[in-house]
């Protein structure tokens, strides 16, 4: 069995590998939706708990465009912003309710939805670029958590590497949890 340690350089590999897909790596041409999940499917794959995991699906694709987080395709073709907010929901989901989604993307998202003047695409390289940022500091704040976490916990049985990792994963569940909070809390004033 690998140790914590062993465990978090393998996690902080895996983080510096992890790519979202480039604005400019979208293709500017309409896709069908076999195509745009597929493209999306082996453009996101390192996002996969499993590898036989679906990413995306057409029956999640008609949910989304049934609760308007998603615009209609236009005569079952699909855009490169579809693709793009697409994308977006996908991160989206796994934090917030479809509500919270919507209400997050009527801030920006849809009003630059279809524009010709590639609104969308800078708005989305510029959350990617934060993206970019995020990772760095995630990885600093690992590291620096694991170290803390040793600290805390070192009433216990120094050797139990299970209340260790358990300390350090649910220290960052906490924190997922207040910042998700904070997001619904700001979403739901506006």
């Amino acid at each position: 069995m690998k140790t914590n340690i062993e465990i978090i350089n393998d996690m902080i590999k895996h983080l510096e590998e992890l790519d979202i897909v480039r604005s400019d790596d979208i293709p500017d041409i309409s896709l069908y939706m076999d195509q745009m999940t597929g493209f999306i499917d082996e453009k996101l794959k390192s996002f996969k708990r499993e590898e036989e995991d679906k990413l995306l699906t057409k029956t999640m694709i008609n949910n989304y465009t049934k609760n308007k987080l998603l615009p209609p395709s236009d005569k079952k073709k699909y855009t490169k912003d579809h693709v793009m907010l697409l994308i977006l929901i996908y991160f989206y989901k796994n934090v917030l309710s479809f509500a919270d989604i919507k209400s997050l993307c009527d801030l920006s998202i849809y009003e630059s939805f279809d524009k010709k003047d590639g609104s969308l695409s800078k708005l989305y390289d510029i959350l990617l670029s934060l993206e970019d940022d995020k990772k760095s500091e995630i990885i600093s704040d690992l590291k620096r958590r694991l170290e803390d976490t040793k600290g805390k916990i070192s009433g216990f049985d120094k050797n139990n590497e299970n209340v260790e990792l358990f300390t350090f994963l649910s220290d960052i569940v906490l924190e997922i949890y207040f910042k998700q909070h904070l997001i619904e809390y700001i979403l739901n004033k506006i």
